[in-house]
């Protein structure tokens, strides 16, 4: 059945009542972090120690929602050179925890902070760091609040609170906003602090019309090597940091 007009000047406001709505949150945790972001700078020197290394990765982790936004993040980091893998939490405790390597840090994603599947895995994980088996591997979390077993769990922890969802049964939607695009400008810092220019780009990105804008646009010299920073390392990390 055609939608009436009415119909759609009522679809028409749902939709941009919501895009407001998530504008809104993001631009409110945006004030939010300027007034304080001692939390957000740890978990960005760990970060940025991870991915400057020439060996460590990025290990992206969630189930459901979470772990889609982890894919999308993990496929931008690698677009600008940066070592980042996805990793299904509940994969991981059925074989997959072999990605996880030395020195890696482990991104979690969980709004909630109390998802059993990645709980469990962050535990795993805390296991490896006993005298017989030492591999140090960082965990960084990201949801609602530190305050929740998975922050119990992590060394740093990135909050992304929300205040409500676009709709009464609370499906992922302001959150899973805000979460994504927290991912992505961090993927934007970390072009800004390796000076990653549209040649870089273009060299892991050949294809499609990205790819060809950014090689028209890549006349600028390359400044820095793809996993070597501009900046000195902004902090050194070795397993006597990690709780």
């Amino acid at each position: 059945m055609p939608l009436s007009t009415d119909d759609l000047d009522i679809a028409t406001t749902s939709i941009t009542n919501s895009l407001d709505a998530v504008s809104k949150a993001i631009q409110q945790h945006a004030t939010a972090l300027r007034q304080n972001s001692s939390d957000l700078r740890r978990a960005l020197r760990i970060l940025c120690t991870v991915t400057d290394s020439q060996t460590s990765k990025l290990v992206i982790t969630g189930i459901g929602k979470s772990f889609h936004i982890g894919k999308k993040l993990a496929a931008t980091l690698t677009s600008i050179g940066t070592r980042a893998v996805s990793l299904h939490a509940t994969e991981a405790l059925h074989g997959d925890l072999g990605i996880i390597g030395h020195g890696d840090c482990v991104l979690a994603l969980s709004y909630s902070g109390e998802t059993h599947e990645v709980v469990e895995l962050a535990s795993v994980i805390h296991g490896m760091r006993t005298q017989e088996n030492p591999m140090h591997v960082w965990m960084v979390g990201m949801g609602k609040s530190h305050a929740s077993e998975l922050g119990a769990l992590c060394d740093a922890w990135i909050a992304c609170p929300v205040d409500a969802e676009l709709s009464q049964v609370g499906a992922p939607t302001v959150s899973s906003s805000l979460m994504l695009a927290i991912g992505d400008a961090v993927a934007v810092m970390l072009m800004e602090r390796r000076r990653f220019g549209p040649r870089d780009f273009a060299r892991y990105h050949p294809g499609g019309a990205l790819g060809g804008l950014s090689r028209k646009a890549g006349d600028a010299p390359v400044v820095c090597p793809v996993q070597q920073t501009c900046s000195p390392p902004m902090l050194e990390l070795d397993g006597n940091d990690i709780r």
